[in-house]
C-alpha cells in the first residue's frame, strides 16, 4: 500500500523542489558589473621632499586614469612601492585591509580636492608664500592631505622642518593643513558605487514625519528633488541636500503621496579603494580623492493620512438647572478632615442603593446579596455534581 502512494507523494515532493530551485535562480540577483579600472600616474610638477618617520623622503602626488577622466588618487600603504603605469582595479575598504578608512574619509571629504581651498587654507590658519602659482598651492593643500591620510592608515609622522626639505613657508603650509585634518578626523561611511534609500517607503498623517530615510551612496554632496511635500532634517529644517549616510523626513500638509528623488553625479566617487590587478598585496594600495563616472539616481515615497478629527470637548455640568435637594448645600471641600455643622444637611444624591429608612445608606447589601447568591450557586453545583457522579455508578455498575 505504502509502494504506489509513497512512490506518487516522492515524485510530487522532486517537482515542487526543483521547480522551487528554479524560482529561486531565476529571482536570483543579476550579475555584478565588472569593476571599475585605471592606471596609476605620476604627476608631474609636484615633487616634494618631507620628513616622514623621521627620514627625509622625496615624493610626488599621483592620479589615477579612468575612463571617463583622470583624479587625484593618494596613497594607503605607505611602506608598499607604487606600480606606476600600472592596471588598479577597484575594491572595496573590506578587500584592503587597510586601518582606519572611516577617518580617511573625513580627511578626503574636508582636505584637498574637494574642500574649497581658500576654506581649507583658512580652517588651518595657513598662509600661502607670496606669489605662489595655484598649480604649487594645490601641491601643497595635496601633500596636507596626503600626510594625513598617512596617519591614519599607516601611523605615519610628519617631521619637523629642518634644512635639506622643501622650503620652510611651503612646508608650513603642509604642517598646518595635516595637523588640521588630522586633529578633527571622525569615523564616516564607505562610499557605494550605486544609490539607495532605506526604507523605499513610509506612511504617516498630515502634520507628521515620515522617516526618517537614511542614503547610501558615493561620496560628495546628493541632491533631494521632493514632489507633494519637503524633506526635513531632524530639527525640521528643509533641506535639499545630503550626504552618504545622511538621514531626512518627508512632511505633507495635505493627505496623498509625497515622492523624493536623490542623486549624485559621480558614481565613482573619493573614498573608493583600488588595488593592483596583479594582486592587492604585491602593489602600493590607493584610494580616490577626486570623483568621476556617471550620474546615479534612486527614489523613495511617502503616504499621507488625513489626521483624525480632534474629539469634541464633553459638557461641562452646569450649577445653575438642576435643583439642589437644600439651599444650603454646598460643593465637598478639597481638605481630607470632615468640617462640623451645627445643622443637620440634606443627604446628598447618591448612586448607592437605597438607604434604610432614611438613615446611613446600606452600602453593605449589595456585597451580602451578592456573597449569598455566590455560596447559593456553589451549593446547587456541588449537588449537581453528586448527582451526576450517583447516575453514572447507576448505569456502570
Amino acid at each position: 500500500m505504502f509502494g504506489q502512494r509513497g512512490r506518487r507523494w516522492a515524485g510530487i515532493a522532486t517537482a515542487l523542489v526543483t521547480g522551487g530551485a528554479l524560482v529561486l535562480a531565476a529571482a536570483g540577483p543579476a550579475a555584478a558589473e565588472p569593476a571599475t579600472k585605471g592606471v596609476a600616474r605620476a604627476v608631474p610638477g609636484t615633487g616634494v621632499t618631507l620628513k616622514l618617520d623621521g627620514r627625509a623622503q622625496k615624493t610626488s602626488a599621483l592620479a589615477l586614469e579612468l575612463k571617463d577622466g583622470t583624479v587625484p588618487v593618494f596613497c594607503i600603504d605607505f611602506h608598499t612601492p607604487v606600480a606606476r603605469d600600472g592596471e588598479y582595479a577597484e575594491g572595496t575598504w573590506g578587500e584592503s585591509e587597510v586601518k582606519n578608512l572611516g577617518r580617511v574619509q573625513w580627511v578626503l571629504t574636508h582636505g584637498y580636492p574637494n574642500a574649497d581651498r581658500a576654506k581649507l587654507l583658512a580652517a588651518a590658519g595657513a598662509t600661502l608664500p607670496a606669489g605662489l602659482p595655484d598649480s604649487r598651492r594645490d601641491t601643497l593643500l595635496y601633500f596636507g592631505t596626503q600626510t594625513a591620510v598617512w596617519h591614519f592608515s599607516d601611523g605615519i609622522t610628519l617631521g619637523d622642518w629642518e634644512r635639506g626639505l622643501t622650503a620652510a613657508a611651503e612646508y608650513d603650509v603642509i604642517r598646518r593643513v595635516h595637523d588640521y585634518l588630522v586633529r578633527n578626523a571622525t569615523d564616516q561611511p564607505e562610499p557605494k558605487a550605486e544609490l539607495s534609500l532605506d526604507p523605499a517607503s513610509a506612511t504617516a498623517t498630515t502634520g507628521g514625519r515620515a522617516g526618517p530615510f537614511t542614503v547610501h551612496g558615493p561620496a560628495g554632496e546628493i541632491a533631494l528633488k521632493v514632489e507633494g511635500g519637503r524633506a526635513v532634517d531632524a530639527e525640521g529644517r528643509p533641506v535639499g541636500t545630503t550626504t552618504n549616510g545622511g538621514r531626512f523626513w518627508l512632511t505633507a500638509t495635505a493627505a496623498g503621496r509625497v515622492t523624493v528623488t536623490v542623486s549624485a553625479p559621480d558614481s565613482v566617487s573619493f573614498g573608493r579603494v583600488f588595488l593592483f590587478s596583479g594582486g592587492k598585496n604585491a602593489k602600493q594600495k590607493l584610494i580616490l580623492g577626486g570623483s568621476t563616472g556617471t550620474s546615479v539616481n534612486a527614489d523613495a515615497a511617502a503616504s499621507f493620512a488625513a489626521a483624525p478629527a480632534s474629539p469634541s470637548p464633553s459638557a461641562t455640568p452646569s450649577g445653575s438647572p438642576s435643583p439642589s435637594p437644600s439651599p444650603s448645600a454646598a460643593s465637598p471641600s478639597p481638605s481630607a478632615t470632615p468640617v462640623e455643622s451645627s445643622s443637620p444637611a440634606s443627604p446628598a444624591p447618591s448612586t448607592s442603593p437605597a438607604s434604610n429608612g432614611g438613615g446611613l445608606p446600606l452600602t453593605g447589601s449589595p456585597v451580602a446579596l451578592a456573597a449569598l447568591a455566590g455560596l447559593a450557586l456553589l451549593a446547587f453545583g456541588a449537588v449537581a455534581v453528586l448527582l451526576v457522579r450517583r447516575r453514572k455508578v447507576h448505569f456502570t455498575v
